[in-house]
């Protein structure tokens, strides 16, 4: 489902901007600017030719041993309030020493800081962190890859061979086989389908003497090897009864 999106300048009256007719760069007019008392932050909506259209943001800030300038972009469109306030407070705290502190109290920066989440980079950090993943011991893994080395090669390049892991069982099937090795980790709520031509080469050293298996991004991550390939059945309530 597409997320719905908000307009950012239609967001910046909420967070206390007022109309500025001295920022003079803005394609829409008058633009914005927001007093904290040791920053005045500008905002203007530019066409930039790396970014598009984007809402610029920029100032001088005023620390007890230095001054900074103060300049980022944020997308024309963003998913919420809440995801605004914590994208610009971000930003103004990698201009900081420490965290931004305005010298005018502004109830809304210590909740937008609390919000760091709803940021699109530290979305994508908790999804990664989140994907399915395992880890097994390097002897059992190499013995499991020579025994699907042997198996695929009298396989069709489209043989599917599917990976799942139950919480404890790591296990690799392929045109009637079945290799089962132990494993630790949370179990998949995934299969996956790899085809067979993908693991025709396979990893000869493991270096570790626990090697993690993960998916992510329509990639089986072995090591420090990469197959892709593609989720083969869903499971939300009990991974373990995937068939």
């Amino acid at each position: 489902m597409k997320e719905a999106r908000i307009l950012t300048w239609n967001l910046l009256p909420s967070l206390g901007f007022q109309r500025d007719s001295t920022v003079h760069v803005s394609e829409i007019r008058p633009g914005f600017s927001l007093d904290f008392g040791n920053l005045k932050l500008s905002a203007a909506a530019l066409i930039s030719p790396a970014s598009g259209e984007i809402i610029s943001f920029s100032g001088v800030l005023a620390m007890p041993s230095t001054l900074a300038d103060v300049h980022f972009e944020m997308p024309r469109e963003v998913q919420s309030l809440r995801q605004c306030a914590a994208w610009i407070v971000w930003n103004l705290d990698q201009h900081s020493d420490g965290l931004f502190k305005p010298a005018h109290p502004v109830i809304w920066v210590e909740e937008a800081r609390a919000n760091r989440k709803l940021l699109p980079w530290y979305k994508s950090l908790a999804q990664y962190d989140a994907r399915p993943c395992c880890f097994v011991e390097r002897k059992w893994l190499r013995l499991a890859l020579n025994t699907l080395a042997e198996h695929i090669t009298s396989l069709p390049n489209n043989a599917a061979v599917i990976f799942s892991f139950d919480g404890s069982v790591l296990s690799i099937e392929c045109e009637g086989k079945l290799i089962v090795l132990s494993g630790q980790g949370p179990p998949w709520t995934i299969r996956f389908k790899v085809a067979a031509s993908a693991l025709r080469r396979l990893p000869k050293r493991l270096r570790e003497e626990r090697v993690g298996l993960s998916i992510w991004q329509s990639c089986l991550s072995l090591g420090s090897w990469l197959y892709e390939g593609a989720p083969e059945g869903f499971c939300r309530t009990d991974p373990s009864r995937i068939q």
